[in-house]
């Protein structure tokens, strides 16, 4: 096909500019297709509240339980307030565990909680059914379940909820984008292609089609996000093609090991339970990874967070990113443990002090800011996180002292054309390039930029504008926007407070760093060598982006839409 390609291209070169320029049009035609459709679909589609049951109150009113999570206290945040001096502020928890049973916990209150007269041990949690009576405060309660019209009622809106978008229609339209994709690397790049790298592509294509129809056949019906990540690994593996095309099969394959562990993930995270129990081992592995970085590492653009075996290398810090986040999240009743929150802290401390050891600065932004987001998450203490702010400021200014590497890129911030042949000859190249691409680039293969050191990685942005245009390079970072949005929308319904502040942590962690490549890339940002999710060339950070996505699915509590929410617990 390649021979084919080329001969055609060699025969009537006018025809096959004249083919390349069509293509550009319908590359962008079919990008906002693709990525608008999903977009739309995964944010205007949403999940009805429920009511679960009521908790009723002697003399003080019935409070609808409308979370999985609920907790009871005389502050005005509690999900059921009770406004009597009595009360702790924040004095017990709820959850649901369906089939009309309850979790009951005290949380260390003033005046302590009784269940049916027994005392409650605050270190315990109790199991407990509708219409057993409890006493806080000498407050006298009950949980009662929603009535049968209720039921019916959550049943019918249910029902009346806007379906996913059916994947059938964006999988075509990917799949046309992928074959022209390779059409146009063929006959931008000529014989520098390798037979490897289109069949990659065109493997990728199969991959999606059997993901979706396996998946489909089981009765899931919300794709969005797989779809949006598909076509992301498109434009990665054309941007590796295009750069190295001897690379392209790698990055694939680290795809495939991405899409793998999702899978793993979203099944493994159905268990809450499970899921909480693994993450001491998760702090072990952590630790392990990155003082193996520290001694073992090798030096990559001034950043000592490689390790290399053989011909292979990858980035512990990128493993570690996922680690960092379930270790992070928590349930209600964990975020009341004073004892969690200082084992999170500590952990959060020792990732820094490494990253910042190894001279890799814009992990540790990243690393810092998921851990503001989750932090804030976790506590809602705003005066705590300006404390934490203030002190990362001090150690950021040492780190600046200490690593010249680092303090030179911040140097040369907003003046990089006063170092356009040395300090900011990356950045100067990409503004340039990439303002040369216009709104529909110059096609794939056609670039210069790719000439110019890190450009598919820390320059992707720039690279993807040359090549790709402007239009498919601002739809990129809508979609990283998107599923940011998406992960704040799962607050009002989540199952447990440990999937919102996952799916926030892998937000929080997508878009800043997304951020740092694209503003680093235009001199907005100091430059800080971190990589665009999902389409930056790496096979460490292609296969943890795909990762990632198990913890937005986690929080999708759509009807059958994800993998990580058993059926059963969907339709309770």
């Amino acid at each position: 096909m390649i021979s084919k390609l080329l001969n055609f291209a060699a025969d009537h070169p006018d025809l096959a500019n004249d083919m390349t320029t069509v293509f550009r049009w319908i590359f962008a035609v079919l990008a906002a297709y693709i990525l608008l459709i999903s977009i739309i679909s995964l944010l205007s589609t949403r999940c009805t509240p429920e009511i679960w049951g009521y908790f009723l109150v002697e003399d003080g009113g019935n409070f609808p339980i409308t979370h999985w999570e609920n907790v009871i206290g005389r502050s005005r945040s509690s999900d059921i307030c009770i406004p009597l001096k009595t009360m702790s502020s924040s004095h017990a928890l709820l959850t649901r565990k369906g089939d009309d049973k309850w979790l009951f916990k005290d949380l260390g209150s003033r005046n302590g909680t009784a269940i049916n007269g027994y005392p409650l041990d605050p270190d315990r949690r109790y199991l407990i059914s509708s219409g057993d009576e409890i006493v806080m405060g000498g407050v006298h309660a009950t949980v009662a379940p929603a009535s049968l019209e209720e039921s019916r009622n959550n049943e019918v809106m249910r029902r009346m909820d806007k379906k996913p978008v059916a994947p059938w229609k964006i999988l075509l339209a990917i799949t046309l984008f992928q074959a022209m994709t390779v059409v146009q690397l063929v006959l931008g790049m000529g014989e520098s292609i390798t037979t490897g790298a289109v069949l990659s592509i065109i493997m990728l294509s199969a991959v999606m089609w059997i993901y979706v129809s396996v998946f489909k056949a089981m009765g899931r019906k919300g794709f969005e996000m797989e779809m949006i990540a598909f076509f992301m690994s498109t434009i990665n593996l054309a941007v590796t093609t295009s750069s190295d095309p001897t690379a392209t099969f790698k990055e694939f394959v680290a795809l495939l090991m991405g899409l793998a562990l999702m899978i793993f993930m979203c099944i493994y995270l159905r268990d809450l339970d499970r899921t909480r129990s693994i993450r001491p081992i998760l702090i072990g592995l952590s630790v392990v990874l990155l003082l193996i970085n520290l001694i073992f590492g090798t030096v990559k653009y001034g950043a000592v967070n490689w390790i290399k075996i053989g011909s292979y290398s990858f980035q512990p810090s990128e493993l570690v990113k996922l680690a960092f986040i379930c270790i992070g999240a928590g349930t209600l009743e964990e975020l009341y443990q004073k004892n969690n929150t200082m084992l999170y802290a500590g952990f959060s401390l020792f990732c820094l002090g490494c990253l910042a050891i190894m001279g890799d600065f814009g992990t540790a932004l990243i690393f810092f800011v998921t851990f503001i987001i989750v932090s804030f998450l976790r506590s809602g203490d705003f005066s705590r996180l300006i404390l934490t702010i203030a002190g990362a400021g001090i150690m950021g200014l040492m780190i600046l002292r200490f690593k010249p590497y680092i303090a030179s890129r911040f140097a040369v911030w907003g003046h990089v054309w006063e170092f356009a042949d040395n300090e900011g000859y990356q950045q100067t190249r990409t503004m340039s390039f990439g303002a040369g691409g216009g709104l529909l680039g110059l096609g794939a293969g056609n670039g210069s930029l790719k000439y110019v050191g890190a450009s598919n990685t820390d320059l992707v942005f720039g690279f993807v504008m040359e090549e790709w245009g402007f239009i498919i390079a601002v739809l990129l970072v809508l979609c990283i926007i998107t599923l940011s949005l998406f992960a704040v929308m799962s607050i009002v319904a989540g199952r447990s407070t440990f999937y919102t502040i996952c799916a926030c942590g892998a937000a929080s962690m997508f878009l800043f760093q997304t951020i740092l490549n694209v503003f680093g890339a235009v001199d907005l940002f100091p430059l800080t060598g971190v990589t665009f999710p999902f389409v930056s060339t790496g096979g460490t950070s292609m296969l943890t982006s795909w990762a990632m996505l198990a913890y937005f699915k986690a929080a999708d509590m759509r009807r059958d839409a994800s993998l990580a929410v058993e059926e059963e617990v969907d339709h309770a």
